[in-house]
């Protein structure tokens, strides 16, 4: 007799992306049936702190988890050290999944030895874990990501590969990374559009990004230079188009790229951090992370 997987549940402690009412029925399965599950009160922060106990989930046996997309789940492991293989792994997505098969599948592991954990989450200050994931099987390394973003989340290895190197760096509910991403290969999965929560890319939506939304004709120049301009010229939204002639180039790249406005306002020539092109540094002073592998020398 095969032994049954262990099963994984995604709480998705910081979000509202996914109904308390699947969320809690799906708890209430788990807590009536007798199966081997674990909890993680969210996988995003795990991954962000690159917790262990994703590489111990990842050499399971066998593992169903239950949370969001596929893809999101798929390389919030990778970006923890923790790839799972394809071949162990079922995944029940909370998202879009009916509640009905979510539970017909949990089902099926009836039998299997009773036995529940729930994974502490690690919080340290304030910090909502939103942060970019890459999908490498669609990243082609073209470094778009590295130039653009302002806030140094992203690196590049000591092989020259981009990277997400610093995730609490990234400025909460703000996904204009992946929106100029030409292969549709940064993925947030607390976003709600498609595909950049993770959903399956379409291929004529990267062609249409190809065609008609490149940054440099988007931004109409440098967005570096655009957004010192706005705190040398003081342009604090869309209302000041008419008093300053970044404004509206800046209206456009807020609205195209759904840039929250609080992300706008808080921007100040001190704040913006060219790409990061050292290769081989990983900071994670402010993700809260049990395990420091970088060079922040914490805990030394």
């Amino acid at each position: 007799m095969s032994k049954s997987p262990l099963i994984l549940y995604c709480g998705c402690a910081y979000t509202q992306i996914i109904s308390d009412d699947v969320k809690q029925a799906v708890g209430n399965a788990l807590a009536e049936t007798r199966v081997e599950f674990e909890v993680a009160p969210d996988l995003c922060e795990l991954s962000a702190r690159r917790d262990p106990v994703l590489r111990r989930w990842a050499e399971a046996h066998a593992l169903k988890i239950v949370a969001c997309f596929p893809r999101a789940v798929k390389w919030l492991f990778h970006t923890a050290g923790a790839p799972l293989q394809p071949e162990r792994v079922e995944f029940l997505n909370m998202r879009t999944d009916s509640l009905e098969s979510i539970l017909d599948s949990l089902s099926e592991c009836e039998g299997a030895v009773a036995g529940s954990r729930e994974i502490e989450p690690d919080k340290r200050g304030d910090w909502v874990p939103w942060f970019p994931v890459i999908d490498y099987e669609r990243c082609a390394n073209c470094k778009q990501c590295l130039n653009f973003c302002l806030f140094g989340v992203y690196g590049l290895s000591e092989h020259g590969q981009v990277e997400v190197q610093q995730p609490a760096n990234c400025k909460t509910n703000c996904p204009a990374c992946a929106r100029v991403c030409p292969q549709k290969a940064i993925i947030f999965p607390k976003y709600t559009e498609s595909p950049f929560n993770g959903d399956q890319v379409r291929e004529e939506a990267v062609k249409d990004a190809e065609d008609g939304a490149k940054l440099s004709e988007l931004v109409k120049g440098d967005i570096h230079d655009v957004l010192r301009r706005r705190g040398k010229d003081g342009i604090a939204s869309a209302k000041d188009a008419g008093r300053h002639k970044w404004a509206s180039v800046l209206a456009n790249l807020q609205s195209s790229l759904d840039i929250p406005q609080e992300v706008i306002e808080s921007l100040s020539g001190g704040q913006m951090t060219p790409g990061k092109t050292q290769a081989g540094k990983r900071d994670c002073s402010d993700a809260g992370r049990r395990e420091c592998n970088c060079d922040c020398k914490r805990g030394k």
